[in-house]
């Protein structure tokens, strides 16, 4: 990496749990000397973007704030998915999430809780895997398949339950499924006892750059609810998706 990648990568670093980090933990991690990483912690305190504590450790700093509130204000999707978000943990009575592919990973970026006693839980922020979960699945299925095929080649699936694809060929089928019905189910792929649907949000040239999803207990959903269900989150990434292009087009 160099220097400009080393900086993005220890941003993205001071973002993680547990949030407080010192020099020569974040060194290893962007394979930089001790003192080579200080200098580009001292630039990025220096901008802001960084701050040290009373411990000499490293957390972001306050321009993060302000760039994410002037994205999220100006430029952020979460004002724009929440009311659908909302409608459809309404309408299915489980949470409804949004996620978007971010190295290599799906990422949550927004998230309407179920109203229910018992739920799922999780964060934004949180990262799901692409061979498991019915969003990482989605977001898996549309990348490039000599993409795919590479990562598929570089390290195994890991086994997260019994349920969990961990074959290269079987996922690969999987994939295949998933961009013909136009959606994913996981059912105990993460966590046993869970279930998920999940579609594409498409731009408007057809690409899928996001997903949504509903996340439910598996004892709550049966045969019959499924397929409501598989129908709803559908129709909801269709008006996504939909809006979305539209906009585009508006600005273009």
């Amino acid at each position: 990496m160099n220097s400009a990648e080393k900086t993005v990568m220890l941003l993205k670093l001071l973002g993680q749990a547990p949030y407080v980090h010192g020099v020569t933990e974040l060194g290893e991690k962007i394979e930089c000397t001790k003192s080579g990483t200080y200098k580009l912690l001292t630039a990025l305190v220096h901008g802001g973007l960084a701050a040290q504590t009373a411990s000499h450790k490293y957390t972001l700093g306050p321009t993060v704030y302000l760039l994410g509130k002037t994205y999220e204000d100006k430029i952020g999707l979460s004002k724009m998915v929440k009311p659908y978000l909302a409608r459809l943990r309404d309408l299915t009575g489980e949470n409804a999430s949004f996620s978007m592919l971010i190295d290599g990973k799906a990422v949550l970026i927004h998230r309407e809780e179920s109203r229910q006693l018992i739920r799922l839980v999780g964060s934004v922020g949180q990262e799901r895997p692409l061979h498991a979960g019915a969003t990482g699945k989605v977001l898996g299925a549309f990348q490039d398949e000599e993409v795919t095929r590479r990562r598929l080649m570089e390290k195994p699936l890991e086994a997260y339950t019994e349920r969990t694809i961990t074959s290269p060929e079987a996922l690969l089928e999987e994939y295949r499924r998933i961009r013909e019905q136009g959606y994913a189910i996981a059912e105990g792929e993460l966590h046993i006892e869970t279930m998920g649907v999940g579609a594409p949000i498409r731009d408007s040239s057809g690409q899928v750059w996001a997903a949504i999803a509903i996340g439910a207990p598996r004892m709550r959903v049966d045969d019959a609810k499924k397929e409501r269900y598989i129908f709803l989150v559908k129709e909801t990434a269709r008006e996504i998706s939909q809006e979305l292009s539209q906009e585009r087009n508006l600005t273009d």
